[in-house]
This record gives C-alpha cells, sequence and structure tokens, in this order.
C-alpha cells in the first residue's frame, strides 16, 4: 500500500526550553549580542539598545540530541560545549546568518566551523586572551584538557587530560594568567574547593613537560559547590588580589582570598602527598590525631567573607563590576528562580587578625545583601552571563522558564556606589529645612515631622508638616538630592493648614489640601498661591482623583465617619468650583475607600468589598441605584474604567477594580431601560501579591495593564499583560503612607515615596533597569495541553493555567505566543485542562480540585481575555485528597447544561450535570473499575441522556461503560467490555470518529504506541452501542514511556503523532479501516524534556497544521 502521507515534514516554529547557557559579548559595530543555548540550538540575539528593540538574528543547530551547557565568546568565535562535546563556530557567520527579510536561517551548519569529543563531562572552557588557536577546557574530574584549533584544516586537537588529583567535581571555573598557564578552580561533591595552576607545554613539545601546582583546598561550606567564579581587584593601595566566589546548596556565598604570595607553600605535582583527612560533610570523623591539623587548616584557609541567601540552593556565582575603593558586587543565582546582588567590601587584615592567620590571608571582607531581582518564574536559574566594560555592566540570566532576562548595571559603574536605578534618599525633616532660606526656630524645626505629600509630576513633591508648613520639593536625578523651597502660607489660613491630612496633586500644576476641619485648599504651582475653595461637614480623610476634562478635574472627597462623599468639578488653574454635589442612599455601614467614574456613573467601593453604583439625578446628587457585594470582603482599593475600542462611538463599560486580597477583578456594566446590572467578567491574583494598592494602563498601542501593590517588606510594580516584574522596592510593608507617580508612555519611570520611622523615603527610577531578551512560559512542567482552535490552554506544576493566542507564521517572521490570562487557583499542580467550544475551560488536579472557568473577550482597546472561575467542584470525598486523572465534557442533548465524566484516583468514575446558572455539579451516574487507576476517560454516543465512556486505566486495559438505572434519579456505570491492550499503564489517548466507529490510538508505560477500532452495533433497547473489534500496537515505539498522543485527519488519510520522555516525536500513518498496521512516518528530536501533552492548533484538513508539545517547555511544529 502506498502511503501518501509519507510526503509529511515536520518543521519547528517555535521552542521555548530552559536556558541552558548564556554568553554577552560586544559586536565590533557597537552591538550588545546575547548568545544562549536552547536545547542544541545557539541561538543569537541582539540586545534592545536605545530605540531599537531587540531581536533574533541566528539559530543554529550545533549538537545532535545534547544540549548546550556552556558558551565563550573571544576573539570573533565562540565555544560551545555540552557534555563531553565540544564546537568552535563564528561570530561573524552567526550574526549575518539572517536573510534580508529577517528569516533566521534555521541550518546554519555553515556557521560550525569544528567539533570535537572530550573523554570527560565538561563544565567550563575558554579561549587564551593572545592567541586565538589556543584554549583549555575544565572537566568533571578536576582535568584540564589543552584545546588547539587549526584553522588551516578547520579541526579541533584536545591534548591529554592534566591534573594533580581527581575528584569529583559539580562546579568548575578556569582562567589564563598566562600565555601557556591557566588557573583553576574546582567545587567538589563534598564542599571543598580546590584551585590549582595548569601550565601547558608549547606546541612542539612533549606532554610530560606540563605541570601543575596545588595552591589552595578549601573547607567550609555544608553542601556541594555548584557554582565558582574568579577575579582579580585592584586594592586602594595600589596592590592586586585574586579573589573566588563559590555557592552551595547550603545557600551561603563565600569569598575566597587565592592571591599567591611568598609565604604560600604550594603542592606541585611532582611532590610527595602525605595522607590528608578530608571531612566529606556526610559523617563524624574517627582520627581525632587529625582534629589539631584540622583545626589549623580551617583557621588558615576560612573565608574572607560569607553570607546566606536565597529559599533553596545557588545554581552560580558571579563577579560583577567594582565602584569605589576595595568594593564590587556579587551575583548569586538560585534555584529560588532570583538573582541576588551583593556587596562585597575588602579590607587588609589588622594586626589582631594577622596574628590569629596565616600570613597567606591578608585580606579581610564584608559581604552584604544589596537587592533581589525576581524576573523569572517558577524555579531554577540555569544560566548567567556577565560583560564588564570602561563604563557599562550587564548581566544576563536565563531560566526553566525559558525567558531571558538582561539587567543593565551600568549605573553602578558610573555612579560609583552600591545602587542607582531605584536608589532611595532618606530625608529628615531637619535636613530639609536646614536648606531653606527661612528655616525657622530651631526648637520648632527639631519636633516637627513630615506629615502628608504627594507628587505633582516626576519633578515635584508637595509635602505638609506637622506644624502647617507647605514644602516643595524640586526633584533631580534618582541619586541626587532634591532641592527644597517653602510654599508662603497666608497668615488667616496657617492654623487651618496645620490641620491638613490630605495632598492630592490633580494636575501637574495643582494640587489639593483637604484638613479635618472640613476645609479644602487649591495649591497653584505656577503662581505658588493657596486658596481656600470649598468646605465640607467633616474630617477629610481621602481624596480621589476621579476624571479630567478640559482643564476641569473631577474629584470624590471622603469624610471620617459618614458614608457620604462630597464631588466637586474644579477648573486646575483657578481652583474655581464648576459644580458640587453629595453621595446619596448608601447603606451608613458603607465606608468608601476607591471611586471611579464609568460614562457619567460614579462607582464606589468600600472597606468591606462592597461596590455601589449611583446616577446624578435633577437635584445634582448622586443616588445609588446598584449595591452587589463582591466576591471579596477585602478593602477595594482602586477603580478605573477599561480604555474604550479605538474609534468607538461608545465609551466603556467595563471597570477594573483592585482589592486587599489580593485580586483584580473586571465588571461590566449592563444598563437596560429599567434595570442596572454589574457583571463579574475577570478575576484573578497576579504572583506578587498578596495585597493590590492600584493599577493603570498604559498608553501605548496595545495597552498593557500596569499592576502595583505589596509583597511582604516589598513594594512591586507587576505589568500583568506582560507577566514582568518592573521594579521592587524594599519599603517595609503595606501599613504606611505612600505616594507613587509614575509615566504612562516609558516603562519603569517611576518615583515612589513612603514615610519609614517619621522620615520620607523617595525612590526614583527614570528608565526600566532590565530587558526581556526572549519571552518565557511556565517556570515549572507543563502537565496538559488544550486548543479550541484560536487559543491554547496549559496547566502546569506551578499550579496556574495559561491562556496563550498562538501567532502562526507569516510574511517571514517567526511564531509568537502571547500569554493572555492567567489563572491561580489550585492548591495543587495542575492534571487536566479542556477546553468546551470558546467560552469554557475546565481544570483538574490533586485534592479533588475541578473548576469550570468561563472565558470571554472584552470589547475594549485592552486585548487580554477576560476570565472568571464559574463553577467549583465540592462533591468531594471524605478526606478530599483523590486526583482527578482525567476527565470528559460535552454539551447536554438539549444543550441547557453540560456533561462532566471525571476518573478518580481511586478508580471511581462519577457523571455530573453543570449547570452555569450557579454553577451547580449533579451527579448523575458513578461506577467503580477494578483496584487499577483509572487514567484516561473520554465520551463516546449519548444514551439516555448520558455518555457511553470509554476509560483506559494503569493495567494497560481500555474498557467500554454503559449505565443501568438505580434507585432514584443517579444511574450506575457497569463495565460492558475490557480488552488488554499495554503491558502496563496507559499514559495517554486520543480518539477520532472514523464514520461507522471510532479509531482509538494510546501511548503506554511499555513505550508502545496501538490503535483499536471501536464498531458500533446494536443494543437491547434498540439504542447504539459499542465494541471493540480490532487492535494493531507497535512494541518498543519509542526508547521511554509515551506521554502524550495525537489523531489528525488530513486530506491523505488519519495521521497518528506520538511524543515521549525520550524526547522524540514521530508520526505514524494510522490505516483507515480495519486491514492494515500503523507504520512510522518519520521521527524528529525534540527540546521538550518530561513531556506531558500534546496538542494540534490551526486548519487540520488544509496543508499545513500546527501541533504544540509542552513538558519542561513548550515548542510548536508545523505539520507539512
Amino acid at each position: 500500500m502506498v502511503h501518501t502521507t509519507n510526503q509529511l515534514s515536520l518543521t519547528r516554529d517555535l521552542s521555548h526550553v530552559p536556558i541552558t547557557a548564556l554568553a554577552l559579548s560586544r559586536s565590533p559595530s557597537g552591538q550588545l549580542l546575547v548568545f544562549a543555548g536552547e536545547d542544541s540550538d545557539l541561538v543569537v540575539y541582539e540586545a534592545k539598545t536605545g530605540l531599537l528593540k531587540g531581536r533574533l538574528l541566528s539559530r543554529t543547530s550545533v549538537f545532535v540530541d545534547q544540549p548546550i551547557h556552556g558558551i565563550h565568546v573571544r576573539h570573533g568565535r565562540v565555544l560551545v560545549w555540552g557534555h563531553c562535546h565540544v564546537a568552535i563556530l563564528s561570530v561573524e557567520r552567526l550574526t549575518k546568518q539572517q536573510g534580508h527579510d529577517g528569516v533566521v536561517d534555521g541550518d546554519g551548519n555553515d556557521s560550525v566551523i569544528a567539533k570535537a569529543t572530550a573523554p570527560d563531562w565538561i563544565f567550563h572552557g575558554a579561549f587564551s586572551e593572545t592567541d586565538d588557536s589556543v584554549g583549555a577546557l575544565a572537566t568533571a574530574h578536576n582535568e584540564v584538557i589543552p584545546l588547539r584549533f587549526s584553522s588551516d584544516t578547520a579541526e579541533i586537537h584536545l591534548g591529554a587530560a592534566i591534573a594533580p588529583s581527581r575528584p569529583m567535581l559539580y562546579s568548575a571555573h578556569l582562567t589564563w594568567i598566562a600565555d601557556d598557564t591557566v588557573l583553576v578552580a574546582g567545587g567538589t561533591v563534598f564542599g571543598h574547593v580546590v584551585v590549582w595552576k595548569c601550565r601547558l607545554a608549547e606546541q612542539q613539545q612533549q606532554q610530560q613537560q606540563t605541570s601543575t601546582e596545588t595552591l589552595f583546598n578549601f573547607e567550609g561550606h555544608e553542601g556541594s559547590i555548584f557554582g565558582v567564579d574568579m577575579s582579580t581587584v585592584t586594592l586602594s593601595d595600589g596592590s592586586s588580589a585574586r579573589i573566588l566566589a563559590s555557592c552551595s546548596d547550603d545557600r551561603t556565598i563565600r569569598i575566597w582570598d587565592i592571591t599567591e604570595r611568598g609565604g604560600d607553600k604550594p603542592s606541585r605535582s611532582d611532590a610527595p602527598k602525605a595522607p590528608q583527612v578530608i571531612d566529606t560533610g556526610f559523617g563524624g570523623s574517627d582520627f581525632n590525631d587529625a582534629h589539631d591539623d584540622t583545626q589549623s587548616r580551617s583557621r588558615q584557609n576560612a573565608p574572607i567573607a560569607a553570607a546566606m541567601g536565597h529559599a533553596s540552593r545557588i545554581w552560580g556565582v558571579k563577579f560583577g563590576p567594582s565602584y569605589g575603593e576595595d568594593a564590587l558586587s556579587v551575583y548569586s543565582f538560585g534555584e529560588d528562580a532570583t538573582m541576588q546582588r551583593w556587596h562585597l567590601r575588602l579590607s587588609h587584615a589588622t594586626a589582631a587578625q594577622e596574628a590569629d592567620c596565616s600570613s597567606s590571608r591578608l585580606l579581610t571582607g564584608k559581604l552584604s545583601h544589596s537587592k533581589t531581582f525576581s524576573l523569572h518564574s517558577g524555579k531554577h536559574l540555569w544560566s548567567r552571563a556577565v560583560l564588564l566594560e570602561d563604563k557599562a555592566a550587564f548581566v544576563a540570566t536565563g531560566g526553566a522558564d525559558s525567558q531571558i532576562c538582561l539587567i543593565d548595571e551600568s549605573s553602578l559603574v558610573l555612579s560609583q556606589t552600591s545602587d542607582s536605578l531605584g536608589q532611595l534618599l532618606t530625608l529628615d525633616t531637619v535636613d530639609i529645612l536646614k536648606g531653606l532660606d527661612h528655616p525657622g526656630s530651631s526648637n520648632t524645626a527639631a519636633k516637627e515631622i513630615i506629615s502628608r505629600y504627594d507628587f505633582l509630576s516626576y519633578d515635584h513633591i508637595l509635602v505638609s508638616t506637622s506644624q502647617g508648613r507647605l514644602l516643595l520639593g524640586h526633584l533631580k536625578e534618582p541619586h541626587v538630592d532634591p532641592e527644597w523651597e517653602q510654599i508662603e502660607v497666608p497668615h488667616d489660613l496657617r492654623d487651618d493648614v496645620k490641620l491638613c491630612y490630605v495632598v492630592k496633586a490633580i494636575a501637574p500644576t495643582a494640587a489639593l489640601l483637604g484638613t479635618t476641619s472640613g476645609n479644602i485648599y487649591h495649591f497653584h504651582l505656577p503662581t505658588q498661591s493657596i486658596t481656600h475653595i470649598a468646605s465640607v461637614p467633616g474630617k477629610i480623610i481621602e481624596v480621589n482623583r476621579l476624571s479630567s476634562r478640559d482643564g476641569v478635574v473631577e474629584v470624590l472627597i471622603y469624610l471620617h465617619g459618614r458614608a457620604e462623599s462630597h464631588y466637586f468639578a474644579i477648573n486646575v488653574s483657578t481652583g474655581h468650583v464648576h459644580t458640587q454635589g453629595q453621595t446619596k442612599g448608601l447603606d451608613p455601614r458603607f465606608v468608601p475607600t476607591a471611586a471611579g467614574k464609568l460614562n457619567d456613573l460614579l462607582v464606589i467601593g468600600s472597606r468591606h468589598g462592597f461596590l455601589s453604583v449611583l446616577d446624578r439625578q435633577e437635584d445634582g446628587m448622586y443616588h445609588s441605584i446598584l449595591d452587589i457585594a463582591t466576591r471579596s470582603r477585602d478593602t477595594i482599593t482602586a477603580i478605573l474604567p477599561l480604555p474604550p475600542k479605538p474609534g468607538s462611538t461608545h465609551a466603556s463599560r467595563y471597570i477594573l477594580v483592585t482589592s486587599r486580597d489580593g485580586k483584580y477583578r473586571i465588571y461590566e456594566l449592563d444598563r437596560q431601560s429599567d434595570f442596572m446590572f454589574l457583571h463579574l467578567r475577570h478575576e484573578t491574583s497576579p504572583p506578587f501579591g498578596p495585597m493590590i494598592a492600584g493599577a493603570w494602563f498604559t498608553q501605548d498601542t496595545v495597552p498593557e495593564l500596569v499592576l502595583y501593590g505589596f509583597r511582604s517588606k516589598d513594594f512591586v510594580i507587576w505589568n500583568e499583560t506582560r507577566r514582568e516584574e518592573l521594579a521592587t522596592i524594599e519599603c517595609g510593608g503595606a501599613h504606611r503612607t505612600f505616594q507613587l507617580t509614575f509615566s504612562e508612555t516609558i516603562p519603569g519611570r517611576y518615583r515612589f515615596a513612603f514615610t519609614k520611622t517619621s522620615k520620607l523615603s523617595i525612590s526614583s527610577s527614570d528608565r526600566l533597569a532590565h530587558e526581556w531578551v526572549k519571552a518565557g512560559i511556565h517556570g515549572r512542567e507543563i502537565r496538559s495541553l488544550s486548543s479550541n482552535g484560536r487559543y491554547i490552554a496549559t496547566g502546569a506544576e506551578d499550579t496556574t493555567i495559561r491562556i496563550w493566542e498562538y501567532l502562526q507564521i507569516a510574511d517571514g517572521a517567526q511564531a509568537e505566543l502571547r500569554c493572555v490570562a492567567a489563572m491561580k487557583a489550585h492548591i495543587t499542580g495542575l492534571q487536566k485542562v479542556v477546553w468546551l467550544g470558546d467560552d469554557y475551560l475546565f481544570s483538574s488536579a490533586g485534592n479533588e480540585e475541578f473548576f469550570v472557568w468561563k472565558v470571554q473577550s472584552l470589547e475594549s482597546d485592552y486585548t487580554g481575555l477576560a476570565v472568571m472561575c464559574e463553577g467549583v467542584f465540592t462533591d468531594k470525598s471524605e478526606d478530599a485528597d483523590l486526583r482527578i486523572m482525567d476527565f470528559d465534557v460535552c454539551q447536554s442533548d438539549d444543550g441547557s447544561s453540560m456533561i462532566v465524566s471525571m476518573g478518580f484516583s481511586n478508580s471511581v468514575l462519577k457523571t455530573y450535570r453543570y449547570t452555569s446558572d450557579g454553577g451547580r455539579f449533579e451527579l448523575l451516574a458513578k461506577g467503580r473499575y477494578t483496584g487499577a487507576c483509572i487514567t484516561q476517560t473520554r465520551h463516546l454516543s449519548m444514551r439516555d441522556q448520558l455518555p457511553q465512556l470509554l476509560t483506559a486505566s494503569t493495567d494497560g486495559h481500555l474498557a467500554l461503560w454503559r449505565t443501568e438505572p438505580q434507585e432514584g434519579a443517579m444511574r450506575e456505570y457497569v463495565l460492558e467490555q475490557a480488552v488488554p491492550l499495554h503491558q502496563n499503564s496507559i499514559k495517554s489517548l486520543d480518539l477520532i470518529d472514523s464514520g461507522e466507529g471510532y479509531q482509538v490510538f494510546t501511548g503506554g508505560d511499555d513505550n508502545s504506541v496501538a490503535v483499536t477500532w471501536l464498531g458500533g452495533t446494536s443494543g437491547s433497547t434498540g439504542s447504539a452501542s459499542w465494541a471493540f473489534s480490532r487492535r494493531n500496537i507497535v512494541r518498543r515505539a519509542h526508547a521511554a514511556a509515551i506521554a502524550g498522543v495525537l489523531l489528525i485527519r488530513r486530506r491523505t488519510g488519519v495521521v497518528g503523532i506520538s511524543v515521549s520522555n525520550d524526547q522524540r516525536v514521530k508520526l505514524w500513518s494510522i490505516p483507515s479501516g480495519e486491514d492494515g498496521n500503523v507504520e512510522l512516518i518519520r521521527g524528529d528530536c525534540i527540546g521538550v524534556a518530561d513531556a506531558g501533552d500534546i496538542a494540534a492548533v490551526g486548519d487540520f484538513d488544509g496543508g499545513m497544521a500546527t501541533i504544540v508539545i509542552a513538558g519542561v517547555g513548550l515548542e510548536a511544529w508545523s505539520l507539512k
């Protein structure tokens, strides 16, 4: 039989896999290049510079089925290694590989100049600084392998391994200290750091002329060493010192002095070695006679500085730029997906310290924490790179989330301080008043404290003090103290201004002051005048700016202990009150905390989570027309309308509401002739919580949502659209006075002021200090995929669900995966996600968690999807400790409800009717299999308004189920037929309607794929029934368990696709009838490890379809 499917091909269009290696380099033209190892591919990106957006330059396959573990760039060449394989590539060819239209050359074989294989696992490699044909490799057994590259023959020649000793290493780093000498640092499995020199022989000399010299053997870590780095520093007295940094799974970073001095006694390779007792850290020592010697060595080899950081293991450490005298930065990279910057201060040992230590340790130091960068999702920063230049410094991080971040640390070099971007300026009242022309009485100033404040603009801040002063601060660069001037307050207003409780900017040139006596004052910046404009009957506790148009701003003023608020429309320049009103009809217990305008309606939120919609009546007052209780009883912190669609004649009908419960919600206002409804359309919690203080939409072509709030002691600014953290400022937590000004057009431009210990602190940034060279996905394994044609839903071990829009390749551009929604409601890792049409998504996990999500688009310029958890499964077992292994869902016959069948880990089957009205689950049928766990559940045809089921289980059987009546309305599932298929667990299943029955494609833990045919039979009641008619199985289809299978019907026939933990995807020809066997069409290597699922996107009946494979990473392949 001729298979036209043999002409099928697979092409990888998109790759989001862990970043296993990184390097930074500057091209001759000044481009900042980022080299990344993504599985076996070397990918080159051009970083964003100025107004130029970063872009992908090339993707080159270097090794076959072997991830890249390290990259070194020098002399216009790239040294790449992975496992025991090494290759050399040309930078010029890599950067010129793309065509004129930007299409990346996927082959890239011309870029790989030469390859070679070493006899051991390679941890590090480097070219000589003076000779571009010479290099060295450091291996996992503390060996150095000389490398020589011949440009004439384009071959790599590896010399014999050189080692003073062969301990097992978990990390190594080498650096060239002379033309023929490398310095090697190795971190051992047992917590030692070994430092030695290796002198390499000249090219024409014999191998025995090489020599080694052991310099140091440090102890102190209580776990394996995962990262080492070395650096040479120049001290304030002009002397130089060499230091080493190490990190471990004991969560410590240690700094060691490895400077060679005259008093050192190194151990040469030809010297006899005395037996030495080494403490492995995995148990006590019985060698009591070695105790004194061990203590002596410990004192001699103690680190000069140490610190503990991160929440778990530390994978890497790097030295950064120096700033000031005897100071430099150190970066650590952890399993907790954070990068932390440390400040290292070096000094010479005092006389007392020198008496207690060897003369070889003349340095001391202090390592203190400077800043934490939380720029990745999930776990693990697998790769890192640092580029130090004369006036610039960059740090790149790559994570398991496939994201690459580039942090610009040039401010450290230029400012010579420990921080510049986001630096805190702490200001005391006394310090501010000293800079004024007329500071007043010193006794008064000593008792005077800063009371309230707000930013008029990015350049000005208005401050009131407890003594009634008004101070205007002229803000400059982020690290420069502001200039202050005192605003002259009219004599008759001074006593009342002392009662100022609120300062609120209403424009860049104006602000309102509210006092506890109920008076409202207008401040005008150009004239620096203060005018009384209105009074209200009560203590003013907050002023809420609503909207601004044509020089008139609308504000709502809250009063202490009263539900009623006062509305004003005020001229920004003159302070003239155009319109005045009051809220009416609110519950006396209503405590207003936030407000917003939606068209002509006023929406107010309360301290206890209630929302009230008010309309302006003929009497000029705002009367409540709708009151609702939200899903939260925490304080509502902000209300703002969503941007309307461009060109729309109608204003937006959506509002975004943020809350102290860590969630934000989007409501739709449905206003009919006689009724008003406020429908919840979206509800989710961003990862930075647990308190959201406010939000704004950017003024980009496509608006993006930015949230800000508090996480523990930090204030966080978070881009929800991009799922990116823009800024983190340590301020002490949420319970304090604070103000924020931001730019809606420049990312990362902000000023944040807060009060701490009666002092005013201001953190400023005029730009984003980091960029995302490549966007990422989940930071944990993706366990399930589902596509509805347009959107892809992913569920991962990080307990989150994300919805993606897959943008196909068009006009030579690269495929793109854009996150349009993210939901975190599960508390255990996801097991399964399934779409039903375009409007409903279902998800299951452990602890019998099962959620129903309503998904819909918003008629707004904001393009995020609206997703709301509509139903929660509550019919759980007594202990609620089962896992819902699989489920299937379909519409009921009359379309009024949905039918959900679940397979539980205790072998129980249940079918429910889900009704969207109220999110109710009604049990319809129940059954139990044998002791084997049910792994797959699928609906076949409906009988008596209940589905007939096909299940697969851990015993390798397929089973068919029908229902029989029981007492009452509930029915019981009865096993109709079971057939053995796989030797053990069936891990994946897909089926397709063949017209007269079903074709069932399965993948098992026995590495086999199988096709089973289901045929229709006539039941006793005349209803359709099913029976297994034929099976065909391919043994050893993969080298490991098959995690996902998929059936696609094409014009040429049905194609089966399987993906396995052996990191292979294979295409299979599925016979159309019961004659013929399953045949392999082709197979390809994939970069996704621990594959979890597979799904299809696009036009299956057309000439091309896209399959998406997910696990530890995600890839999209086009099937042509």
